[in-house]
Order: structure tokens, then C-alpha cells, then sequence
């Protein structure tokens, strides 16, 4: 079986679409009968893309964005996989011709592209996988009622309604799918993620950022986005430093359109600090210096990496009772749950204060996450889609 892993966004982004286009066509590569490529579109495309994308949210296009990852890296990683990139459309649809089935993301320019400029009818079957959450719980920006607006309405049913099928990650999504597509297979199976793997990584790379082990360090890292929450992330520095200012460092990886607001904040403050963007490779270190781990996200995600990866080196998460992150910590036992700001804060005051969750949260995360059983059952779905496609 020859599959075709297809994002726009080129895998030098370094995202989470990203890590999960490489991880796994780097996994299933590696099995008997499968060859698993990754496609995307060029540099000069995503060039356009970003800028495009940047006009969109009302942000000046930063090139570095699309080049956090060498290909060198991504090559070394992929295994037997390869990488291809597509300079125009038709290159790209002569490409994803020579494949047995296309996986590509929900998101609406993908949809667009396979609707009117690549044809469903010239590639083989293709499934949706939805990386992009499909709806955002909670919404409350422009942007954010927006996509809500979009992916809810006709338009985007018609644009993806000759899809095979939907490859769903969260609960919330999954319902949304289902309800608006009846008759289309959609099946939920988390992301694949090797907790033992992560761990393993910490050890062999080199500590990205320096912390104060006489402190208590929070570590929160994503982009800076509103819909990761960065608003509320300085909200609860602000409150938690007005009582524990010199018992907490808080440590800021990432970047984004938000990015000054963090700077600012750590010109304001001695205990923040603000790192940019960590490289994949070397993030499990930064988790392995953390006491604690903090998301902020807001509307839900459709998989949350972060507490997974936390969790991996035993680091506690907080986070905001939300779809995607409800789903990995259990409140209480490999993390906590905040219904509101000011129970968030307090809960990282609680373990600020020397307080622990008595749980051994590495071997919790591991029950939890089954990367081998992940990938099968994607597999497995794969290949019910070819052979429904086949009658």
C-alpha cells in the first residue's frame, strides 16, 4: 500500500501537523508492504501562504515561521519515508496520482484545493484527518467565530463531502463530524505518542534553557496565540506573583503573533522568561527541568501534545477543563483540571507550596498512550477505506 501524507504547510514549520505527518509516515514506512510519503507544498508557496495567512489574522509574516526545522533533520527522521514538495497544482496532483489512498487535514484551504483545483475524481480515496479542530468550544475572538461559522456551514460540506472518510482525534470533534456528515465513516483514534521514547530523548539532549533548582519552575510552552490562551498565561503570572514572587520561575517557550506581549512581561518581571522557539529534538529537556507544566489553551484541542509530554518525564500539567486535555489528564492523578481562572491559580499554588499528587504520573501516562496501537488502528481504517472505495 503507497499513501500519501498531504499537508500545504511545509514540514520545516515544525507544528504539530507537522510532527504527526513525520512521525508517522516514518512508523508505518517501516512495515511490511507500506510506503508512507510525505507531501507538500514548496517554498515559494508556503512563502505566499504565510503571508497570506499572516494578512488573514491582521499580523505581520515573520519567514522564520516556516523554517523552525532543517530538511536535514526532517529526512533523518522520516526513515524509509520521503518528502516531496510540489511547486503548483498540477505537479501536485500528478504526484498524489501515484498514490493508493491521500491523508490530509481538515482544514478548509485543504478541502478548497481537492474540490476545485485538484478534482477528488484525479487522486485516489482521500481522508480527512482532523488536526484542525473542527469547532471551537468556547470561542470568543473574531477569528475563533469565525472558522466556527465556516467549517459548520454548507460550504465547507460541499467542499469536503467526497471525502472517504474522517479520521476524528477528540470526542467533540468526532460528534461535529458525524452529525454533519451522515454516512461518511469517522472513526476517533488519539495521535500516536511514545511516552517511553520522550523520555529517552530528555536524557540525550542537551538542556535548551537554565533554571534555578532553588525555585519552583513552571514551564509553559506552545505558540503564542490567543487561542493558546497567552492572555490568560500573563493573567496568572500576574496573580501568582503577587504572592509568590520569589519562590516561582516561570518559563515561556515558543513564539507567535503574541510574542511581544511576552516580552514585555519579562522585562517586567525577573521571575518570566521568555525562550522562543525550543527545536523538537531539544524539548524533552526543557520538560525534564521542569516542577510543573501549565496550559492555558483555550477553546479545546484536537490532541494535546504537551501534557503527554510532560507527563512522559513525571511533570505534573494544569490546565483548563477543556475537550483534548480532559482527555489525557485524569484531575488528581496525572494532573489538574481548572473550571475557572481562579481555581487555575490556585491549583498552581497548591504545588508551588511543596505540594504533590502522590501518583507515579510516568507510569500513568504510558497506560495511556499505546503508540503501536494507534498507528494499527489507523492502519486498520486505512485499508477499510480503500476496500470500501473498491466495491
Amino acid at each position: 500500500m503507497q499513501i500519501a501524507i498531504f499537508n500545504t504547510v511545509q514540514l520545516e514549520t515544525a507544528g504539530g501537523m507537522e510532527h504527526f505527518c513525520i512521525e508517522t509516515a516514518a512508523h508505518l514506512s517501516s512495515l511490511p508492504g507500506v510506503q508512507v510519503d510525505c507531501v507538500t507544498m514548496d517554498d515559494a508557496f508556503n512563502l505566499r501562504y504565510g503571508q497570506l495567512h499572516s494578512l488573514y489574522f491582521l499580523r505581520l509574516f515573520d519567514r522564520s515561521t516556516i523554517y523552525r526545522e532543517s530538511r536535514e533533520s526532517i529526512e533523518s527522521q522520516l526513515g524509509q519515508a520521503r518528502y516531496l514538495k510540489c511547486a503548483n497544482f498540477r505537479e501536485l496532483t500528478q504526484a498524489l496520482g501515484q498514490y493508493d489512498l491521500v491523508y490530509s487535514r481538515n482544514e478548509i484551504t485543504e478541502a478548497f484545493l481537492f474540490h476545485n483545483l485538484i478534482g477528488y475524481h484525479r487522486v485516489q480515496p482521500v481522508i480527512f484527518g482532523c488536526h484542525c479542530p473542527h469547532r471551537y468550544v468556547g470561542a470568543s475572538t473574531l477569528h475563533s467565530r469565525l472558522h466556527n461559522l465556516l467549517y459548520s456551514s454548507p460550504l465547507y460540506t460541499r467542499l469536503a463531502k467526497r471525502v472517504a472518510g474522517f479520521h476524528t482525534i477528540s470526542g467533540g470533534d468526532r460528534a461535529a463530524i458525524e452529525r454533519q456528515f451522515p454516512g461518511h465513516p469517522v472513526v476517533q483514534i488519539p495521535n500516536p505518542f511514545d511516552a517511553i521514547g520522550y523520555a529517552e530523548q530528555a536524557r540525550r539532549a542537551k538542556p535548551p534553557i537554565t533554571v534555578d533548582r532553588a525555585k519552583f519552575n513552571i514551564l509553559w510552552a506552545g505558540r503564542l496565540t490567543g487561542q493558546k490562551g497567552v492572555a490568560q498565561l500573563l493573567k496568572v503570572i500576574e496573580r501568582v506573583n503577587e504572592s509568590h514572587p520569589a519562590r516561582v520561575e516561570w518559563h515561556i517557550c515558543g513564539e507567535g503573533e503574541l510574542s511581544g506581549l511576552v516580552s514585555e512581561a519579562a522585562q517586567r518581571h525577573v521571575n518570566v522568561h521568555a525562550h522562543g522557539h525550543i527545536d523538537r529534538e531539544a524539548m524533552p529537556a526543557a520538560y525534564a527541568a521542569a516542577d510543573l507544566f501549565i496550559s492555558t489553551s483555550q477553546w479545546g484541542e484536537t490532541y494535546a501534545y504537551t501534557p503527554r509530554e510532560a507527563n512522559s518525564l513525571g511533570v505534573p500539567v494544569v490546565s483548563y477543563d477543556i475537550s483534548g486535555c480532559n482527555e489525557i489528564i485524569d484531575d488528581g492523578v496525572n494532573g489538574r483540571l481548572a473550571k475557572s481562572d481562579d481555581e487555575f491559580v490556585e491549583y498552581i499554588k497548591w504545588f508551588t507550596d511543596g505540594n504533590g499528587l502522590g501518583n507515579d504520573i510516568t507510569k500513568h501516562i504510558r497506560k495511556k498512550t499505546d503508540a503501536k496501537s494507534a498507528y494499527r488502528q489507523l492502519l486498520r481504517f486505512f485499508e477499510d477505506c480503500l476496500e470500501s472505495n473498491s466495491r
